[in-house]
C-alpha cells in the first residue's frame, strides 16, 4: 500500500459511474455528500498533525498532514460547485507550503477540475476506485488475532511504526502526522492488529456525522497477506457500526480491492488524481 492517507490506487483512468450518484444495489450514494464526508474526515484524521492545517471549501476538503510525502498532504475535490476555486486554493497552499500533494477529484467535479490542473500544470497521476459500503452490508472477518482501538500515546507510536514500515517511508513522518494528541482526537481512531504482543497492521478513521472515511491501512512488510490489515478494519468497521455509522467510504491500493469487496465494499466511482509537485520540497 502506497499512501498514509486513502489507500490508493495509480492506474490508467478508467470509465466511471453516472455524474451524480452510483447505485449500490438498490441504494443512491450522492458522490459529492460522500465525497464532502470522506474528505472532511481525513481532515479529522490529520487534525493533531504537529505541522498539519486543513482547509474545508464548498467544493472541495484539503488536509495537510505536514511531511513531504504527497499523500500524507491529500486534498478531495467533489463539486460540484467551487471546483476551480477549490484546486486552484489547494494547489495554492501546498506550494506556500512547499509540500507535495495529491488531489482526488470524483467524478461531478472531473471536467472543471481537469481544465483547472491543466493551467496549473498539475501531473495526472491516474485514477482510484472510490469505495464505500452501507453499514448493513458491512462484514465482520473471524480471526485469531488480538485487535485494539487506539487510546494512549502508545498506541499512537506502535501505529506509526507499522504505517512507516508498510509504505517504506520515516516513521518519524508518521508519527509528525498523527501528532502526540491523536488519541485525544474526537473524530479520528486507529486500530491495531498485535500477533505476540507485536504491532503488525493499522487501520484509521475519520468520522463526520454517521459517515466514516477509511485512512492508513497497513501491514507490516513481513506480515502481508495474513489477514491482519483485515481483523484491523474489521474491527473498525464492527465499531462505527456499533456507535450509529451509516455509511463508510475509501480510495483503494489496487492490491486491496479484493479485500475492501470482502468486508462489503463496492466501488462507485473512479477518482482522477493530480499531483502538485513542489522543487526543492524540504527533506523528511
Amino acid at each position: 500500500m502506497r499512501v498514509a492517507c486513502p489507500t490508493r490506487l495509480r492506474r490508467p483512468v478508467a470509465g466511471g459511474p453516472p455524474r451524480e450518484g452510483s447505485v449500490m444495489g438498490s441504494r443512491r450514494v450522492s458522490l459529492v455528500d460522500l465525497g464532502r464526508a470522506v474528505g472532511d474526515g481525513w481532515c479529522a484524521f490529520v487534525r493533531g498533525a504537529v505541522r498539519g492545517e486543513a482547509l474545508l471549501l464548498p467544493g472541495g476538503s484539503l488536509g495537510i498532514g505536514g511531511e513531504p510525502f504527497p499523500d500524507m498532504n491529500y486534498g478531495y475535490v467533489f463539486g460540484p460547485e467551487g471546483v476551480d476555486h477549490a484546486m486552484r486554493r489547494f494547489d495554492r497552499l501546498l506550494r506556500e507550503r512547499r509540500l507535495p500533494g495529491s488531489l482526488a477529484v470524483l467524478s461531478p467535479a472531473a471536467e472543471e477540475a481537469a481544465d483547472a490542473a491543466a493551467g496549473l500544470g498539475l501531473v495526472s497521476d491516474g485514477s482510484a476506485p472510490f469505495m464505500c459500503a452501507h453499514a448493513a452490508d458491512a462484514r465482520h472477518v473471524e480471526h485469531g488475532y488480538a485487535v485494539e482501538r487506539v487510546t494512549d500515546l502508545d498506541g499512537v507510536m506502535d501505529a506509526a511504526d507499522v504505517l512507516g514500515d508498510a509504505y517504506e517511508i520515516s516513521a518519524e513522518w508518521v508519527r509528525s502526522m498523527l501528532g502526540p494528541q491523536f488519541s485525544e482526537l474526537p473524530n479520528a481512531d486507529l486500530f491495531i492488529t498485535r500477533r505476540e504482543g507485536r504491532a503488525i497492521a493499522a487501520a484509521g478513521t475519520g468520522r463526520v456525522g454517521p459517515t466514516v472515511g477509511i485512512y492508513a491501512v497497513g501491514t507490516r512488510l513481513a506480515h502481508r497477506r495474513r489477514g491482519a490489515a483485515a481483523a484491523a478494519l474489521s474491527a473498525a468497521l464492527d465499531h462505527h457500526v456499533r456507535t450509529g455509522a451509516h455509511l463508510f467510504g475509501l480510495l483503494s491500493d489496487p492490491d486491496a480491492e479484493a479485500l475492501y469487496a470482502s468486508l462489503g465494499f463496492a466501488v462507485v466511482d473512479h477518482a482522477q488524481i493530480w499531483g502538485v509537485e513542489v522543487p526543492g520540497a524540504p527533506p523528511g
